[in-house]
This record gives C-alpha cells, structure tokens and sequence, in this order.
C-alpha cells in the first residue's frame, strides 16, 4: 500500500508537466522557439516568392540580349555583359540616323562616314551567342569596325568583325584599341579590308586567342607603344600590304599560331632606323612559303626577335631561317622579289597631267606575254621611262641607250608611243588600290604596263 501511495504523486505530477506543455506554457525568463518538425512542415519560400527590397530588383539574368545594331550600342555601358544574338549587325545604318552622343560611353565620329567609338567603358563583355554567325560590319573605308578609347577590362568573343567593300580600300583597321587596358579576343574573326585586323596604341594587355585576322590590306597587326601583348592559337593569313607585323616599341608573343598566304613589304618591320624599341618571341608556330623566304631575308643581325626551336618554316629547317651570315649586308640574290598581283589593280583614266606629274617610272618586272614567265629588274639592268608635257619622252636603259618618242592618248585609258627608230608601243596606267606589289604599293599609287611585241614591261 505504501508503495501504491509512493507512484501516484509522481504520476500526477506528470500529467501536470505535459498539461502545461499543451497549452503553450514556458518557464520564467525562457523564449519560445520551433522545434525541428515544425521548421519542417513550413517550408521557406521559393526564389520566385521571396520578398525583393523596394527599389532593388534583383534580375535573374544579368545578361542584355540583342539582335539590332542599335540595342548593341546603347547597351554598352561599364560592367555590362551583352549577347548578340546571330544576324549581321551594320553599325554604320544605325549611326547614320543617330545622334553624336549615342549614350555616355558611345559617340560616333565620321571620316567618309560615321563610326562607332566606345569610351571610359571598363569591365565590359561583348559575345556572340552560340549557335550562329554573328557579324558586325561597318561600310565606311576609313573608319574602324568598332574603335575602344580608354577602356579596361573588355572581352569580345564568338564575333566576326569586317568592312562590307572590297579588300584593298580601307584606311581604317578592323579593331582600334586606343589607351586601353586588359583586353581579352577570343575566338573573333577579323577581316579585310581593314589595314590591319587589330591596330592599338599605348595598350597595356592585348590578348588574343584562337582568333582569325585575314585578308587586311596593310598587314596583320599595328602596335604602337604597347606592352603584354601576346597572340596564342591564332590563324594569320592573306594579309597584304607592308609590314605584316607593324610593331614601334612594342614587344608580342606569338604561341601556337600558324602564318600562312601573306604578302607585303616585309614580315617583320622594316623602320629600325627609327631606333624604337620592339621585338618578337615565337613559340610553336608555322608559316608558309612567303613568309619564311622574307624571315630568313630580314632575320640576319636583329636580335629582336627570337624563334623557337619548335617552329617550322615551309622550305627552310630552323637552322636555315636562323642562321646569321659573317657579311650582315644582304645582297641582292638574298631579296625576296615578288611578283605583281594584277588582280588587284584598277585601270586608271587619265590625262597629260596625271602621266608626268612622276618624274620618271622604274621597271619592276617583265612579263613574257606567250609564257607568263616572270623577271625582275636588276642593278644591272635598270630601265626607267620619262614623260614630259609637251608629247615627248624617253625609254632609258643600259640595253636601251635612251630610246626617244612621242606619245599620245587615244582614250582616257591607254596611250600609244611611236619611238624615233621607228618602233611602236603601247601603254596604260593603272591604280594600286593596295596590295598588288605590297613591297613598295601605296594608296592610290599608279603602275604603268608598257606593251612591247612580246613582252609586257611594269613600271611604278
């Protein structure tokens, strides 16, 4: 019985703790708090639910998708990541209609027409989207496709960039990066006739990967006053012009990168008179015929640029392009002749006025009219003509002996010449647009082809 007694106390005082339990009871001085089944059965809010502060919204997607050339310029702004989506995008249709000042970061300038310039722009992404061809042109010849002026932090990737006319018009490069900093290509294709695929000025970190830079008319790339530049994986080729590689103190690494159908006046540069300090490092890369044959010319005595063991030269073993003769001067056997690409030039009206304003034309090559074969004048056989205004001239040489004419336009487009002795020619002038002969074309310089019975005589 007093065992019972003992049980009954302790069971009624369990029966008061779980009573006050169920009616939400607490200790003095204890906060409430949910237990783990109850955290459970009240599941947080999704994303889509959850409270947004007043005035902060917060996008799920940062990315601005475009697919007008005007919603690609005024989306551009610092920190913007922009997407193209695939189309051709003429910025100069759009800049026709525009106003100068496009946004804070976009203005346009013109030269023969209107171009696209993006200024004070950091940490800015332009892509194209995957998926499609995205191409961003411009029409005007001597305006960069897009030109950056004091901006960091930029990448452009998965686009192609080019002018719409022909090869061979341009004054404006495809790419224009002026006092800027950081900035990444990658997987870009930059074509003609822009004068050089990328052209950049005092430019600290220019890098470009897997990109394409081909068919410019001057050269490959032009840097002026930069540093940490370096090309890795990239396709150079059917560039024409001058120097492929314009460098004034500037120093580029080239990685794994493949030279291939170029053609101008020379591979490296050609202004180390101008005593600027600039140089090249080549690691792992290949280059065709043309470009070999002038490295293996230009290389002897600079120290300036260094190539790799790794790299292969078409006709040429490493130790042949790098090897350095005991007489530093280049003879004339060692020169790289190139013949004239006729393609590429334009027939020239023209006048008395336009043919003596040189004061005489230097033979360049001969061509034999049954053969095709080609020959280049020599320091043994220099043969020059001179015009003079009142109808006579003269065809000078070591085999001609100063042979006199007259001579006289039967169109605007060709002239006909009856020499002193009795013999007949005939001439035309034609217009080097760029690139017929890069080792010695300007814009807007003029070939004459003389044509003899059986040959065809180039002057410039």
């Amino acid at each position: 019985m007093e065992h019972n007694l003992r049980i009954i106390p302790v069971a009624l005082v369990l029966v008061l703790l779980v009573a006050l339990a169920g009616c939400g009871a607490v200790s003095p001085g204890t906060e409430p708090s949910e237990s783990p089944a109850e955290e459970s059965a009240s599941p947080a809010p999704t994303p889509s639910e959850a409270p947004v502060p007043s005035g902060e919204p917060t996008p799920a997607d940062e990315t601005i998708h475009v697919s007008t050339a005007g919603e690609f310029l005024e989306a551009i702004a610092p920190g913007a990541v922009i997407e193209l989506a695939p189309g051709v995008y003429n910025l100069t249709e759009y800049l026709h209609e525009a106003s100068d000042n496009i946004s804070d970061y976009v203005s346009r300038s013109f030269t023969d027409g209107w171009q696209a310039e993006i200024h004070e722009a950091s940490g800015l992404t332009i892509r194209g989207a995957k998926g499609g061809r995205i191409e961003i042109v411009a029409e005007p010849r001597y305006s960069d496709v897009l030109c950056f002026k004091g901006c960091s932090e930029i990448e452009l990737e998965n686009i192609t960039f080019g002018h719409t006319i022909e090869q061979g018009s341009c004054l404006g490069a495809v790419l224009e990066f002026d006092q800027c900093r950081d900035i990444r290509l990658d997987g870009l294709d930059l074509y003609g006739c822009g004068t050089y695929g990328v052209a950049a000025d005092d430019t600290v970190g220019l890098s470009l990967r897997n990109c394409i830079i081909r068919d410019c008319s001057y050269g490959i790339i032009d840097l002026n006053a930069c540093s940490d530049a370096i090309l890795n994986g990239c396709t150079l080729k059917d560039n024409g012009g001058f120097d492929m590689l314009s460098l004034c103190d500037s120093f580029v690494i080239f990685d794994s990168c493949t030279f291939i159908g170029n053609a101008g006046d020379s591979f490296l540069p050609s202004y180390s008179s101008l005593q600027s300090e600039h140089g090249a490092r080549f690691a792992h890369c290949s280059f065709g015929l043309w470009e070999s044959r002038s490295i293996k010319a230009e290389l002897s005595g600079s120290k300036n640029y260094v190539f790799g063991e790794d790299c292969r030269f078409e006709g040429y073993s490493w130790s042949e392009i790098t090897e350095h003769p005991n007489d530093p001067e280049v003879s004339e056997s060692d020169f790289v002749w190139v013949a004239l690409d006729t393609t590429r030039l334009k027939v020239a009206s023209f006048d008395a006025e336009v043919l003596t304003a040189d004061a005489y034309y230097i033979l360049y090559e001969i061509v034999d009219k049954d053969s095709g074969e080609v020959r280049f004048e020599t320091s043994e056989d220099v043969r020059f003509l001179t015009f003079a205004e009142d109808g006579s001239g003269g065809f000078w040489g070591e085999e001609e002996k100063g042979r006199l004419f007259r001579y006289e336009m039967d169109s605007s487009y060709s002239c006909q010449i009856s020499f002193d002795d009795g013999g007949k020619a005939s001439f035309g002038l034609y217009a080097d647009l760029g690139g017929a002969l890069p080792r010695i074309s300007e814009e807007g310089h003029i070939w004459l082809a003389l044509y003899l019975d059986d040959e065809v005589l180039w002057f410039y």
